[in-house]
């Protein structure tokens, strides 16, 4: 049992500590006065803290001693938000967005609000109106009504009250309802966040992102969720951010599939996405979502997919916190490393030497293209000069591309063939030149310079879309050979054909392209018309002479060049001799005899 001095020096501290004064510095006023104690801080209510990006904001306001207050609606998605802050800084409100009162209760004792809240799509209970605008106003009307000293509304990337998604076009009205009723509210735009449960990288990397419908081809500026977070956090410290609009967004543009890209690197898979038109994807994306419970591709994601990221640039952005934002390709490894695979998932990130050598060989890639692009424009350019003494074309611009089965020929080859379509010919005769581009650069320098007859028109029949340059371009895929424009049926007179591929249902196809653009013919004639050249492997011979045995195409002596070398030896196929090539067959005497 203590002594009675003890007890009394005892009593004397106790009594010293219930009536201990607080000093002046321990009070700070906010913008509107109300004084707050610095050691216990703000009282902050969060609303949304249970999505994505609240636990990023409801860690460093109880990190630095806040009182946190967090209204949620079910039990279990709250529980992550617990631990952030010590033991009572974080408190816990159930209410409904639809219940004033309830919102009320959140607000009245706090003088800072976060509204986080946000829908990518409606549900049977909620439509995107309903928690963008209206949930909004109610935040807000309370905010108002308890005089709270600062709101903070998280909106979106794209907020248009007239945008064409429903999403942007309702996040808009919801800016517009909340500067209405508090005039001062602080309006955040971030655009798409990544990091832990986002909905960028994470669904990416999943295999249920199958479907798109414009080739994820939208383009933004992802920011780091962290970043956002530090954002929030300061502009509460910062009275000058009350009124202002922030737009926050990080360092670099991507569209989605090079984001998709750099993802399936990332966890060595390949993960397929398919292209399904706008008209199609939508309706069946919106019955899907209203079947499922789970959260599954919605209409308003496909309207997105055709806007891009703008920027509105009187808004302050990242610069204007002092804040410099994270780039993604730093933090896709710890992100995405849990979807690799057991045999990659030790593997460690890309090193600094590594990155160095990829930026590289980017650069040298990425010169060489823009080199090749220069060259294109130029070709382009003279492409549209069609007077007497133009530049000759040149196919240097044109790179072959091994993936179309493109071997160009030598200069000499190309104006070979050339020669012998034009030679004789009439001002009402038609040439057309199927999946051979070079020679057809050839026919147009010839036809630039020659003074001789020249044909009343010339078609080239190709794949590649860089060709679509030249007015005389036709698009020809040779799985459908007949898919050409009407006029062309029956209306050719000279052709030189070089099928793609040496496979027997490419020469088919090709040799069934030629005869329906065929002239046909009434009568014999001398050279036979229409005069066919075909140009193919030197294996194709035995198909390519009973496919075209009908014009009469015999093997010939000549044979074609390529400007690289091909293993393959060519071979040249004709229904008429010139001075260029004779018939090559045993029987070649005896053809010419009967053509005679």
């Amino acid at each position: 049992m203590a002594t009675f001095p003890t007890a009394v020096r005892s009593s004397r501290k106790l009594a010293f500590n219930l009536t201990q004064a607080r000093r002046i510095s321990d009070i700070t006023i906010t913008r509107t006065g109300k004084p707050i104690l610095r050691l216990q801080g703000h009282t902050a209510t969060v609303f949304g803290a249970t999505g994505q990006l609240g636990r990023y904001i409801v860690n460093r306001l109880a990190r630095q001693g806040c009182q946190v207050v967090i209204p949620f609606r079910e039990e279990m998605t709250k529980r992550h938000l617990k631990v952030p802050g010590d033991l009572g800084r974080v408190h816990f409100i159930e209410y409904d967005l639809r219940n004033t009162e309830s919102i009320e209760a959140s607000v009245r004792h706090s003088d800072v609000v976060y509204n986080l809240i946000g829908r990518d799509y409606p549900t049977k209970n909620f439509t995107l109106e309903d928690v963008h605008v209206e949930g909004t106003e109610r935040i807000v009307e309370a905010v108002a009504k308890y005089d709270v000293d600062r709101y903070i509304h998280v909106s979106s990337y794209n907020a248009d009250p007239e945008s064409p998604a429903s999403f942007f076009a309702t996040k808009g009205k919801g800016e517009q309802v909340a500067r209405s009723i508090f005039p001062e509210t602080t309006i955040v735009r971030p655009a798409p966040i990544f990091g832990y449960e986002d909905r960028l990288l994470t669904k990416l990397a999943g295999v249920t992102n199958l479907f798109t419908a414009n080739n994820m081809q939208e383009r933004y500026w992802p920011v780091h969720s962290i970043d956002v977070g530090q954002a929030l956090e300061t502009m509460l410290y910062d009275d000058t951010t009350a009124g202002q609009t922030y737009e926050l967004y990080g360092p670099k543009n991507y569209s989605t599939a090079e984001l998709a890209e750099i993802v399936d690197r990332e966890i060595y898979k390949k993960r397929r996405h398919i292209n399904v038109p706008r008209v199609i994807l939508k309706p069946a994306a919106g019955v899907l979502n209203k079947v499922l419970w789970w959260p599954v591709l919605s209409a308003e994601d496909v309207d997105k997919e055709f806007i891009d990221q703008k920027i509105d640039k009187t808004a302050k952005t990242f610069a204007n916190l002092d804040i410099k934002p994270g780039e993604i390709t730093n933090f896709t490894y710890h992100y995405l490393q849990g979807f690799r695979s057991s045999a990659h998932y030790d593997l460690p990130p890309a090193t600094e030497k590594e990155k160095r050598e990829d930026r590289k060989y980017l650069h040298e890639f990425y010169g060489e293209r823009d080199a090749h692009a220069d060259k294109f424009e130029k070709l382009k350019a003279a492409a549209e000069d069609q007077h007497a003494g133009a530049q000759p074309l040149s196919m240097e611009a044109f790179t072959e591309d091994w993936n179309e089965s493109q071997f160009w020929y030598s200069d000499e080859t190309a104006t070979l063939i050339a020669k012998q379509l034009l030679d004789g010919v009439r001002g009402d005769e038609v040439i057309a030149v199927v999946s051979a581009p070079s020679v057809f650069v050839a026919l147009k320098n010839l036809l630039n310079t020659t003074t001789a007859p020249k044909p009343a028109q010339v078609y080239l029949l190709e794949h590649d879309q860089r060709f679509s340059v030249f007015p005389e371009f036709v698009f020809y895929d040779f799985q459908q050979p007949i898919k050409l424009p009407a006029h062309l049926k029956g209306a050719v007179d000279r052709i030189v054909c070089d099928p793609p591929f040496l496979s027997e249902d490419c020469q088919t196809k090709a040799a069934l392209t030629v005869r329906w653009m065929s002239r046909p013919s009434t009568e014999a004639a001398d050279p036979p018309h229409p005069q066919v050249i075909v140009c193919t492997g030197e294996r194709m011979e035995a198909l390519v002479t009973k496919l075209y045995r009908s014009f009469g195409v015999h093997t010939t002596s000549y044979e074609p060049r390529h400007a690289r070398g091909l293993s393959n030896e060519f071979y040249c196929y004709a229904n008429f001799e010139c001075d260029a090539w004779q018939f090559k067959s045993e029987k070649g005497e005896e053809i010419r005899n009967a053509t005679k």
